[in-house]
């Protein structure tokens, strides 16, 4: 399938249009800076990717949630570990989703998926120092960090639910 994208510099701002298949390296001939595609297609393209890392992410906190109610620490502390990581993971790609879309709704989109997925990442991160507080049995600090998990998750919340990738271009 032949593409006509639009790729901007990333030093200058110069703008190029390819056509053509697959993603090619552009570089550009005012200042000899890679050219990165832009446009809400591929903003969605990029959000789909962290949408996918997000719901793992999410899948991977409510199973780390579970263990740590059931008294497992040690294995919720991975999953909290695990969740973590697949939400940055996702913010990488929110964020670079942001920076390529061209449209407000489509960036605005974006965006907020990128704070709640940052909200959730703390969140996460926090559960990870709770339960092992919890482990060492300094349960001051384990309390600490549960509560500061639970602003973070408070905050979350404040964004929404995610838009379905298949909806951003609607």
């Amino acid at each position: 399938m032949q593409t006509d994208e639009i790729y901007r510099c990333d030093g200058c701002g110069t703008e190029y249009r390819v056509a053509g298949d697959g993603r090619p390296t552009v570089l550009c001939s005012e200042c000899k800076q890679v050219a990165s595609p832009r446009g809400d297609p591929v903003a969605v393209r990029e959000y789909r990717v962290g949408h996918v890392t997000y719901l793992e992410g999410r899948r991977r906190t409510t199973e780390a949630l579970g263990r740590f109610e059931s008294g497992h620490l040690t294995l919720a502390r991975g999953g909290f570990n695990d969740a973590a990581g697949e939400f940055e993971t996702s913010v990488d790609h929110f964020t670079t989703a942001v920076k390529r879309a061209e449209g407000d709704g489509v960036a605005d989109a974006c965006e907020r998926a990128r704070k709640k997925a940052t909200c959730l990442w703390q969140a996460v991160e926090w559960l990870g120092g709770s339960t092992y507080a919890s482990e060492q049995g300094d349960m001051t600090r384990a309390t600490q960090y549960r509560n500061d998990a639970q602003q973070r998750l408070r905050s979350a919340k404040e964004y929404g639910d995610l838009p379905d990738p298949e909806a951003l271009l609607d």
